[in-house]
Parts: structure tokens; sequence; C-alpha cells
């Protein structure tokens, strides 16, 4: 190596060691750089070889250190007392600093336990907290650790260190792991049920079923999806309704959170970038849901603590989450006919195949579509906001209603469909015995 070279290499290692937390001892050794330094700008014969090899030894030692590693070699006694030890000046430099490397990167391999990295999280880091947690998962999960390159642990490690720290700019960290991430929701999503475990991208339709799913399917830049999962179900606006679009395992991540975006998917964006990240793993997005339900005593299989995952692409089916109530669910029929226009295949998830007891928010699902099959008022008309005090009036009904048989229904709908024999002739019978709707007709003309 040339003398200017080494220059060069010396000045930019300072510039390096400037972001480093200042001490006595770190400026000890710095001034060993100097001396090395001045000593090549004024010697002209100098043998660049054997200082090169003892200047690699030095900056390397300076950096395990005080450097990002320093961090990760702190959390090893035995590693940051030999390092400790190591004097800039001695003799055997060189092989010393190649045993301590040797012993960090042997180290580094064998990292399971990451909970030295933290960040301090709050509402405006959504997005770098999320990030952090998912680099985190790289190497705490198996089957994504399986994926990394050899030295790509270290890697991973320093750049979490970065995050934490603000040192690096977030978005160049974000497009260096976009491969890998998108090979981990390739791997992760299902494109339909074909199995009890799955984890999918769904689009819930909103408003009126036929029209909005024809609106999203066209539109232009980006879909707002939910991850949902055989663990963990929440969905935007998922309370009567929960129908929408499947979105393929190969699907762009453009940005996701595990809160809501506040995104419009026609073609404005994304508003609240702050709490998005590309960086974003599916078991992270799963487990802070997961949490954010738990928190607030919610049914994790019908939670209102929905993600958001913006992506680029086109659906690949359409699903249905319910309770295996076919034709009883008001928007049975719109869903034939939108899978057969768009000649999408329709996949359903039963929820009681995931738990063993109804939820308050699974029994006012159940009453409200078998009490509207029941009463012959059609999805488009609850679709609507009320028009008429007549309307008001029925919409008030149909409320009380549900609050006030949702407990005996969703009994004779398990109980029914325990036996075998669910479908709509034998609800509506058991529904005759329930609930007395002959004073709502004239509400419904």
């Amino acid at each position: 190596m040339e003398k200017e070279e080494l220059l060069i290499l010396i000045e930019t290692f300072m510039k390096e060691t400037w972001k480093y937390k200042e001490s006595n001892e770190l400026d000890k050794d710095m001034d060993y750089i100097y001396t090395i330094y001045d000593e090549l700008r004024k010697n002209e014969n100098i043998d660049t070889k054997q200082i090169y090899n003892k200047l690699l030894a030095t900056i390397g030692t300076i950096r395990l250190k005080y450097g990002l590693d320093s961090i990760i070699i702190n959390t090893n006694n035995n590693l940051k007392e030999k390092i400790s030890k190591i004097s800039l000046t001695d003799e055997d430099l060189i092989n010393e600093y190649k045993t301590i490397e040797r012993m960090y990167t042997e180290y580094v391999k064998e990292i399971t336990n990451v909970d030295f990295l933290q960040i301090q999280r709050n509402s405006t880091n959504e997005g770098l907290y999320l990030a952090l947690e998912s680099l985190k998962s790289l190497i705490t999960n198996k089957e994504y650790r399986d994926l990394l390159k050899d030295g790509q642990i270290r890697e991973i490690l320093i750049d979490c260190i970065k995050i934490i720290n603000g040192i690096d700019s977030f978005k160049k960290i974000e497009s260096k792991y976009k491969k890998l991430i998108q090979k981990i929701w390739e791997q992760s999503l299902s494109n339909y049920i074909d199995k009890k475990s799955f984890i999918l991208l769904f689009e819930n339709i909103s408003g009126p079923l036929l029209e909005q799913a024809f609106n999203l399917i066209n539109r232009s830049d980006q879909s707002s999806c939910s991850m949902i999962s055989s663990n963990f179900i929440a969905t935007y606006l998922g309370h009567y309704r929960r129908i929408g679009f499947i979105h393929p395992n190969n699907s762009n991540i453009i940005t996701a959170s595990a809160y809501d975006l506040a995104s419009n998917v026609f073609g404005l964006g994304v508003k609240n970038k702050e709490k998005g990240t590309s960086l974003v793993t599916p078991i992270v997005l799963e487990k802070i849901g997961v949490e954010r339900a738990k928190a607030i005593g919610e049914d994790l299989l019908s939670s209102s603590c929905y993600n958001e995952v913006c992506v680029d692409s086109k659906p690949c089916g359409i699903i249905i989450i319910g309770f295996g109530e076919k034709d009883l669910n008001i928007d049975y029929e719109d869903i034939i006919t939108l899978a057969n226009k768009l000649k999408l295949p329709i996949s359903t998830i039963d929820i009681m195949d995931y738990k063993t007891e109804l939820s308050e928010a699974d029994k006012e699902y159940i009453a409200y579509h078998c009490i509207l099959s029941y009463m012959d008022i059609s999805a488009k008309m609850m679709n609507k906001l009320p028009q008429t005090d007549e309307e008001s009036k029925l919409f008030t009904l149909i409320l009380t209603l549900i609050d006030e048989y949702k407990d005996e229904i969703a009994q004779k709908f398990i109980e029914l469909k325990t036996l075998g024999t669910l479908n709509r002739e034998s609800m509506f019978q058991s529904l005759a015995n329930i609930i007395d709707i002959s004073k709502t007709n004239a509400l419904k003309k």
C-alpha cells in the first residue's frame, strides 16, 4: 500500500472516532495513531507494508475498545477484560488483535439474547421501534436466522446500535435489508387458507361491498392491508363485516406499522410516515398487536388493534372471516358475485377453529347477521347512513335486538353448527322462538 493511501486510511478513521464516546483512554490511544500519522507524513523512506499491518491492528483494537462493537463486547465479561488489557504499544499487538477478533467473532455467532438493545419508545418513533425490533428478530427467530449469511449477525447488531443512537441514515439501513425482509414475507405469507396455521395480508372492504371492492382493485399506487394470522386477527372496521381481499405473498411492502398509518389508498400515499417502516418482520408486527390487545383486554381473534401494511400489489383472492355462517351472512350473495366477476377464489376463516369460547364481539357479529338475514334486510341498506326517521328507528331497533338477544342467538348458532345442521332454515326456525319481529315489518317498507 502506498504512503498516501495509508494517510487517507488514518484520516478516515480519525473522522469515525469523532462519534465515539469521549474518554481519557480513547484520547491516549488516539495519540498513538497521531504519532503514526505524523511519522508517515515526515518520513519518506518508510516500510509501508510493515506499518500497514500494525496500523490495521491498531485501528481494529481501538474500534473494539471504543466503537460500536464495544457495546456488544461489554455484554461478555471475558472479552471485555481481555480487550481492556491490550496496549497499542505491545510488540505482539498484531497477534493479540487477531486473537481477540477471532474470539469476538465466535461470540457473536452464538448470540441469541439481544435484550441489551433497547430504544425509548414514544408516539413519534414507532417506525424506529418497529425496525429495531424487526432487526433483532432476524437474530432471535430461528427461521429468519437461517437466512443470514456468515458475519451478518455482527452487521445486524451494529445496525441496531446505529438505530438506537441515531447514527447513519435510517433510510439507508431500511434499504440495506429490503431484499432479506421481502424474502421473509414471501416465505411467511399464505395466498389462501389451506391449513390451520396461516399469516395473510388482508385488505378490508368497507362500505357498499361491490362498489368499494372495484374502487380498491382499480387503485393506482398502493393497497392498505392488515397482517392477520391464526394467532391474531385485527382488522380495520371489522365489527360486523370482515370481508376483503388477500394480497399475494410476494407483494412489495412499501411501509408498515403496528398502528394505523392513516394512508390513502387512492393515490395520496401515507400520511404518518414516522410511524412506518419497510424494515418490518411478520413476527414482530404480530407480537406488538398481541401486546396491545392484551393490554386492553381484547379477544386476540376479534381485536380492534389492527396494524397497517401498505403494499404495491393486486389481490389474489377474496376472504371471509366469520363463524362459518355462509348464506346467513348478509353479504354472501355479493361475495359470490364479486368472486365471479373478478375470477378470484374465495377462502374462509372460521374463527371457532381457533378458540373455544365466544367473546362479546363474536356474539354481536353472529346476532347481527342472523337477525338481518331473518328480517330480510339487505347489506346495501345497512351500509348507508339513515336517510329518514323510519330508517333511524330501524337501525336503533336492530342494535336493541342484538344487545338483548345476542347470547341466546349465539348459543343456538353454535349448537346447530356443532350438530352439523346449521343453515338459513334451521336458524330462522330457532330465531322465531327467540325474538318477535312482527312489529318491525312496517319499518322495513
